[in-house]
């Protein structure tokens, strides 16, 4: 395997890092239409693809405050970190962020969340958090984010009940 470049964001790369996000979200949601049922997943989630492909693209665009890295090999981007600083709390955040199925589990998503750790101390955050799901399909997740030192959780359940 070759080597993974952690870089910023270019307009040329959009396509690419919706790509690895719809890819990586896949199992997240077939996860949540297994746990919700069709009824309550199709309307939560009419059309979650386009739903994912809208955040990413908003994160980096103007006038969005995002910070964009992406994780190349060999010309291909396999993944990216969207990320913001909140002067007024000091207080980073990680938001959207994933790696191409086929390259998780191989350590980009820490390098990723580390380049980015580097920024925002540069900005002067004293935190960081992330937010991510509980269920088995977000594990790779939390794995990834305990590698790099997230350990501070506050607990939180989502509720729903037919009307």
């Amino acid at each position: 395997m070759s080597e993974t470049a952690i870089r910023e964001f270019r307009p040329a790369d959009m396509e690419a890092i919706v790509q690895v996000a719809i890819a990586a979200w896949e199992p997240i949601y077939a996860n949540y239409r297994r746990l919700m049922g069709d009824d309550l997943f199709f309307t939560a989630f009419p059309d979650w693809q386009q739903e994912k492909a809208r955040q990413v693209r908003a994160a980096c665009t103007p006038p969005s405050t995002a910070m964009v890295f992406v994780a190349e090999q060999d010309g291909r981007i396999v993944g990216f970190v969207t990320f913001y600083a909140n002067n007024a709390s000091g207080i980073g955040e990680i938001g959207n962020n994933a790696v191409h199925p086929d390259r998780q589990g191989l350590g980009i998503g820490p390098r990723m969340y580390e380049r980015a750790f580097v920024r925002l101390r540069e900005r002067g955050m004293r935190f960081v958090k992330v937010t991510t799901g509980g269920d088995e399909a977000h594990a790779p997740a939390r794995k990834a984010y305990e590698k790099v030192g997230f350990s501070i959780q506050l607990p939180s359940v989502d509720y729903f009940r037919p009307l």
